[in-house]
């Protein structure tokens, strides 16, 4: 379009603004047959203003749904927009009505990096307000609808195409009154005003058409009537920010307005079979699909059932004076014939939330939503990090297949380790089709990682939006892991995180992130989120040469941990703390019993250490799972008078139901190799055999959670042991421990069955009914 300025001014009475409400069948039709007709020089759709170069994308014969995804990005942060697409959106329809009667197309739009824009993550969500929500719910109840869906179907989609344009005029002016200014809108709704303005001067005598919703209309005219016919232009992208502009797929779960979507229509499946055969076809095509999700949930549909469903839905039709079954009429039909037992709450077309409720309801929108998923055509551009991407794997040999494959990489060997940080980057990125297992806690030597790599359809799709966190799979990884710090930085947990991941993605670490990690540990005070983030810390530290590099810092972080630990573990006194402290004293432990003299200043704490858990242990107020780590710590490290054979003694102190399992967590945690002997299994045994049934099964989710610390091997053998001694042979002993070991039935379950049959067989004693 010509930029220049001279010639007539523009005439208003030229330009057709046409509001549509955004994936509406009825509007698409409007659109496409207005265009039609009018024949303009220019067509102008609400869109991204900056893709305008790039419109070509746009008609590369796609499998719709599709959307423009647009992104923003700098040392602050980042946010991203998306324009959507489907086969029976109005813009869409206007970009190809347009290509047909060769009328210039473009977007008019501010773009989405814009500051006046804001940071919206759906362009066509169109904030309405309280207002404009209580003149529709007036209107729907002045009509007999339910809600606004309803609302809309009446009005517009059964409307006769002849009164389609008076009927959305009227409407959208009830939403918003003519001449209404909309202050968060404004900046955009004057920047389109302007555009038409400048096309209607560059198309001399000839009409121009702009499509947006509704709700901007009038005031896109009322811009468009002031504006001298000069191109307006966005405000330039400040030096540092990053923005782009993509096609990528998208799917009609992301559409539908009740899985989240904030702007246009619900059950997008059916909408298409309405924009394709009309309202009738697509009434029997909903109950199709609708008979098949229900079958498929398990739910019993028969062909009585769908006779009963169809009489109903036409006897609403005929009451509320519909011209055909509509969207409304078939689902209340099915709520009343098919679902047969009571719902807890309103339906959710009928309540204007998400969460459907029960699960008939949950498979009947999902099966009017359809699972139709868009698809890119080959040649569309795409953002340097998916050609950047594509070669790594390639080089690497990890390009995903067609079947599923596992990749087993060894840090101890360089090949390895560098495919290690190609796949790691890609976990960080969130990217579908891979997935990565182990090592999940800590070990002597270099880790070893079991990757699964499968091709995933949303794979380039996930990829192009990851593109906002950069141009290289390394700056992109880095970006993501800084906006996580940025996100929360102060959370021990989130900084914690952010260092393993920069370590296993091979990525260079930045000074402020180990500066906040130190300072936060140094001023924690929670025992349990200083133990979470300084196991991780310990793990790394303990891999050896697999971060040589970063092995400085993380020495230093670990002697940051042990010494706040040494405070911060001596002041728990809440009983519901100790199971939290048990990771801290377990990373200290593994620090001064496997570390030692590695780390400066390390054994000057350890002696401090040791005597401090030893008060604790001697302290009758302290939580009985931090004692069991006190003394498991002090076992554990071989500190003198803290032998297994002491430990008896203090398993008998904390004997009592309600500490036990607690105490014996601690223990096991710290010291289970050391302690978990025949003596010690024997003495536990012992204890809880003089329970009662009812302090049995009070004490039995602890002792569970106690006996957890044991890999499965290791339980199994305790099982052969108690057997055992309960006088069952070797053999035998094996096949019930084995028995136990892989039972489905929860054993809180069957304990509270047998105190159930204890209680039963106790009354019927009392009566004489034995």
């Amino acid at each position: 379009m010509n930029p220049a300025t001279s010639g007539p001014a523009p005439d208003p009475g030229r330009l057709t603004v046409i509001g549509v409400r955004h994936h509406s069948p009825a509007c698409a039709g409007l659109v496409r047959r207005t265009i039609a007709a009018l024949r303009p020089a220019c067509v102008l759709i609400e869109g991204p203003v900056d893709f305008n170069p790039h419109l070509p994308d746009l008609a590369l014969g796609h499998d719709l749904p599709v959307a423009i995804f647009s992104f923003r990005a700098d040392a602050a942060g980042s946010a991203a927009s998306y324009t959507p697409f489907c086969a029976f959106s109005p813009e869409w329809q206007a970009l190809e009505a347009g290509r047909a009667v060769g009328a210039e197309t473009l977007f008019c739009d501010l773009p989405a990096w814009d500051p006046a824009f804001g940071r919206r993550a759906n362009r066509y969500a169109d904030p309405h307000g309280a207002r404009a929500e209580a003149a529709e719910r007036a209107l729907a109840a002045a009509l007999g609808v339910a809600d606004q869906d309803a609302l809309w179907d009446v009005l517009a989609e059964a409307a006769p195409e002849a009164e389609l344009p008076a009927r959305l005029d009227r409407y959208f002016a009830l939403l918003r009154p003519p001449g209404t200014d909309d202050p968060a809108e404004e900046a955009r709704e004057r920047f389109m005003g302007a555009y038409a303005a400048h096309a209607l001067r560059a198309a001399g005598d000839r009409p121009v058409v702009l499509v947006c919703g509704g709700w901007h209309a009038d005031a896109v005219r009322r811009h468009a009537a002031r504006a001298d016919g000069t191109r307006p232009e966005p405000a330039p992208p400040e030096p540092d920010l990053r923005t782009g502009s993509y096609v990528v797929p998208y799917a009609y779960p992301r559409l539908d307005r009740f899985s989240g979507y904030a702007a246009g229509m619900p059950a997008p499946g059916y909408y298409e079979r309405v924009a394709a055969s009309g309202l009738a076809p697509a009434a029997d095509w909903a109950m199709t699909a609708i008979t098949a999700a229900l079958r498929e949930a398990g739910q019993v549909v028969s062909t009585a059932d769908r006779v009963a469903w169809r009489v109903h839905a036409e006897a609403l039709a005929r009451l509320r004076a519909h011209p055909a079954i509509l969207r409304a009429d078939l689902i209340d039909a099915a709520l009343a014939a098919l679902v047969k037992d009571a719902l807890d709450r309103p339906p959710a077309w009928a309540a204007g939330r998400a969460a459907p409720g029960h699960p008939a309801l949950a498979a009947m929108l999902r099966a009017l939503t359809g699972p139709r998923e868009g698809r890119l055509a080959p040649g569309t551009r795409q953002p340097p990090l998916v050609a950047d991407v594509a070669e790594r794997l390639r080089a690497a040999d990890l390009e995903p297949g067609p079947a599923r494959r596992s990749v087993d990489l060894d840090w101890a060997e360089p090949g390895d380790r560098a495919r290690a940080h190609l796949l790691h980057r890609l976990v960080l990125l969130g990217l579908p089709g891979i997935a990565r297992e182990g090592p999940d806690r800590a070990g002597p030597g270099l880790p070893r990682e079991r990757f699964t790599l499968a091709r995933h359809p949303h794979w380039l799709g996930a990829l192009i939006e990851a593109s906002l966190w950069g141009g290289t799979l390394e700056m992109a990884a880095s970006a993501r892991i800084t906006a996580r710090v940025e996100a929360a930085p102060d959370s021990l947990g989130i900084l914690a995180g952010a260092l393993s991941d920069a370590l296993f993605a091979g990525l260079t670490l930045e000074g402020e992130l180990l500066a906040r990690l130190s300072a936060g540990i140094a001023a924690a005070h929670d025992a349990a989120a200083l133990g979470a983030a300084g196991a991780g810390i310990v793990r790394l530290y303990r891999f050896g040469d697999a971060f040589a590099p970063a092995r400085p810092a993380l020495a230093r972080l670990c002697a940051v941990l042990a010494a706040r630990a040494l405070f911060v573990v001596e002041a728990v006194r809440d009983p519901r703390a100790g199971l939290g402290a048990i990771p801290l004293v377990l990373a200290c432990r593994d620090l001064f019993r496997e570390v030692g003299a590695e780390i400066p200043g390390l054994d000057d704490l350890r002696a401090p250490f040791s005597a401090m858990l030893g008060r604790r242990l001697a302290d009758p107020e302290t939580p009985p799972a931090l004692a069991g780590a006190a003394l498991g710590f002090r076992v554990a490290c071989g500190d003198a008078g803290s032998d297994p054979e002491a430990a008896l003694a203090w398993l008998r102190r904390f004997g009592l139901p309600a500490t036990l399992g607690d105490f014996l967590a601690g223990l096991f945690a710290l010291a289970r190799e050391e302690i978990a002997a025949d003596a010690t299994l024997a003495s536990v045994e012992g204890l809880v055999a003089a329970w009662g049934d009812d302090d049995f099964l009070r004490a039995l989710p602890s002792l569970r959670m106690a006996f957890a610390w044991f890999p499965p091997r290791e339980r199994e053998r305790i099982a052969v042991a108690i057997l055992r001694r309960s006088g069952l042979g070797e053999a035998r002993a094996e096949v019930e421990a084995l028995a136990w070991m892989r039972q489905r039935a929860r054993p809180a379950d069957q304990a509270e069955a047998l105190a159930r049959e204890a209680r039963v067989a106790a009354r019927l004693a009392r009566h004489g009914l034995t």
